[in-house]
């Protein structure tokens, strides 16, 4: 029979401590990069929503005005009716919330039309990233790419629609602007 020595108590609150800081650091390690790679599925999934959305950008003329695709018989009874066209430009950080933080924000957020009616929307993009006019319902989803370009939507049916960008922005207020109307977020009015 072999004798051993009790293990010292001093020693096994040591190990135990040095054991529980390794667990930690490697755990909050594996969180964070749980987390980055939830974040990046997200985007990921919210790019791949976009594109299959049916509704995907194209170039309509040779200076690259990007134009929405419409299905063939809202697009044929838009042809009849003469374009509204409306005015709006995103700037980051631009207005103030009411709890007095600076958010992105578009312009003008209310856009009105007829429907069959062609609306085109000139965008100004002043931020670097791109933002989007986004409304489920409406069947909208319109990609906005930094510079200034002018995009066209044909609604088939009246009402009104919220929109919102869903690409995430104003990240310092965890996205409450692309959740507030008059910000990154605004309604479609589209009467008959």
């Amino acid at each position: 029979m072999k004798h051993t020595e009790a293990p010292d108590p001093q020693v096994e609150v040591r190990d135990q401590q040095q054991f529980d800081d390794a667990v930690n650091r490697k755990g909050k390690v594996v969180l964070e990069w749980l987390a980055g790679a939830g974040i990046f599925a997200a985007v990921l999934m919210s790019a791949i929503a976009l594109v299959q959305s049916g509704q995907h950008s194209e170039s309509a003329s040779a200076s690259a005005t990007p134009v929405l695709k419409q299905p063939a018989a809202t697009a044929n009874a838009a042809a009849t009716a003469p374009a509204a066209v409306a005015y709006t430009t995103i700037t980051p950080l631009s207005k103030k919330g009411p709890e007095g933080k600076m958010h992105d924000a578009f312009s003008n957020t209310d856009f009105t039309v007829k429907v069959g009616q062609p609306l085109k929307i000139v965008v100004d993009n002043t931020d670097e990233g791109n933002h989007s006019l986004t409304s489920p319902v409406a069947n909208v989803n319109v990609v906005v790419t930094p510079g200034k370009h002018t995009y066209t939507v044909v609604f088939s049916k009246a009402g009104k629609f919220q929109w919102y960008c869903v690409i995430p922005c104003d990240d310092d207020t965890k996205g409450w602007a692309m959740q507030h109307s008059g910000y990154m977020s605004g309604y479609f009015t589209v009467t008959s």
